[in-house]
């Protein structure tokens, strides 16, 4: 009995700690979460973005990043994943393909952890020329 006490008592002392997992300023219904792989199949919509990271929409709605880093990846270039399992996993080596270029190959990166987002970066306001 003593011992279901000390352990009732740490785990109240722990819930504070444990309740400030998610990223500052973030929805109260949005969870820091991160995970080595993601299926294939789950992926609705893919696309560079203009911070040089590559995002997938699953088809549940949630948005996910990939924490590679890929100097040729840039927005309108895809990447090219083959997987004999079905997912797209860290350490998986992806291809960055310019298919308006006729298909130019920029090269391999290796895919990194994948982390929940609420959705890709906006992109950046075009330019304007003002006349003078």
């Amino acid at each position: 009995m003593i011992r279901n006490a000390l352990l009732l008592a740490a785990l109240v002392a722990a819930a504070p700690a444990l309740a400030g997992d998610d990223p500052p300023g973030k929805p109260a219904e949005f969870k820091a979460e991160t995970r080595d792989c993601l299926q294939t199949r789950s992926i609705l919509q893919a696309q560079a973005a203009p911070d040089g990271k590559w995002y997938a929409r699953l088809r549940d709605g949630r948005w996910w990043r990939n924490t590679m880093e890929c100097p040729t990846l840039q927005p309108r270039r895809a990447l090219v994943h083959s997987s004999p399992i079905g997912s797209q996993c860290r350490g998986d080596i992806v291809q960055v393909i310019d298919f308006n270029l006729g298909g130019v190959n920029f090269g391999g990166c290796g895919l990194g952890s994948w982390e929940r987002v609420a959705g890709p970066p906006p992109k950046p306001p075009k330019n304007t020329k003002s006349e003078d």
